[in-house]
This record gives structure tokens, C-alpha cells and sequence, in this order.
């Protein structure tokens, strides 16, 4: 699913003549969802379409590829968050446009954490995390050159990373906003 939704949107936004990428509007949402899990598809939207410069009324003709990332992440993260899948192109795609995506989606991710007003100097995060942090501002700025297996592995490698790195923000970032509140029992 994750494969041709990655596709779709991508062709669309090239045909919007977007300077973002697919990856990039997945990774504004996990940044924006990392640290406020009730936020609102329409919220979302707005920024989205700021962040884009696309307008609003244009982005309706992706409402139901938007939808689907937009639950399939909530989802995701409401939960243990171990089936969560990055928008990235496919692994038949050259290594250069893979580690391209996936450097935006780290870009974008850390914009949409700054986007979302969680993240200021004063606030306490623990050191895992501020490494994390740092990890996806460093990955943000990946550069692939040639194609031997090596890059292969060492793709693998960092996008598990920076996967990872996105739920550990993520977990800490939202602390219990997914846990329901406890109902005292009556008896």
C-alpha cells in the first residue's frame, strides 16, 4: 500500500509543478502528529498546504491519499507503533532518489516538530531523544553516490534509524496523550 501511495502522491505533486516530495508530506504529518496525537486532519491540511505553497483547494484533489496517511499513522502511533512505514520510493528506484526522499522526510519530520510549537529550549527532553534529534538533522542531509551493495545495506541501515528515532520522539513527545483516562471502579 505504502509503495503506491509513495507513487501517486509523488506524481501528483510534480504535476502541481511542488517543490516537496511525497516523503516530505508524510514526514510534516509525523512531525506535527509526534507531538500532538489529536491533531486534526484539517490542521494538518493547512500546514501542509503552507508548507507546500500549494493552495488549499488544490490539495481536495488528494483528500483520499491524505486520509489514508493521516490514519495509517494515527493508527500506527495510537498504538505500539512497530508497524509504522516511512513514504519512501520503492527499493527498485535508484539509491540516489531513495536516500534524496529520505533525507526530505527528516527535514521535513524536524518541521513539522517545530511547526507544531511542542519544541522550545526550555523544554525537558531526555538525552535518547535530543540524539535523535540530532541524527535526523545530520540524515537530513544524506547524499548517495553510485550503486554497489554496500549503499544498499547502509540505506537499510539509517532508514531503520531514523524510523526508529522518529517513534522515540514520537513516544516521549506525546508522554500518555494516547492513554485513556482511568475510570475509577465502582463497587
Amino acid at each position: 500500500m505504502i509503495a503506491e501511495l509513495y507513487r501517486s502522491m509523488d506524481d501528483w505533486l510534480v504535476d502541481q509543478n511542488s517543490d516537496i516530495r511525497a516523503s516530505e508530506v508524510q514526514g510534516l504529518l509525523a512531525g506535527l502528529m509526534a507531538a500532538n496525537i489529536q491533531l486534526r486532519p484539517e490542521e494538518y491540511v493547512a500546514r501542509l498546504a503552507e508548507y507546500a505553497d500549494l493552495q488549499p483547494g488544490v490539495i481536495t484533489q488528494i483528500a483520499e491519499m491524505l486520509e489514508t496517511l493521516f490514519g495509517s499513522l494515527h493508527e500506527s502511533w495510537t498504538g505500539i507503533g512497530l508497524d509504522f512505514e516511512m513514504l519512501l520510493p520503492e527499493d527498485d528506484e535508484l539509491i540516489e532518489e531513495r536516500a534524496d526522499a529520505l533525507g526530505a522526510w527528516c527535514e521535513s519530520f524536524l518541521a513539522g516538530l517545530g511547526l507544531s510549537g511542542q519544541l522550545s529550549k526550555d523544554k525537558k527532553l531526555s538525552e535518547d531523544v535530543r540524539q535523535a534529534l540530532e541524527d535526523l538533522s545530520e540524515i537530513a542531509r544524506i547524499e548517495a553516490d553510485g550503486d554497489d551493495e554496500s549503499l544498499e545495506k547502509a540505506f537499510a541501515d539509517v532508514s531503520e534509524h531514523v524510523r526508529l528515532a522518529a517513534l522515540l520522539i514520537a513516544t516521549e513527545l506525546r508522554g500518555d496523550q494516547n492513554e485513556a483516562p482511568i475510570e475509577p471502579i465502582v463497587h
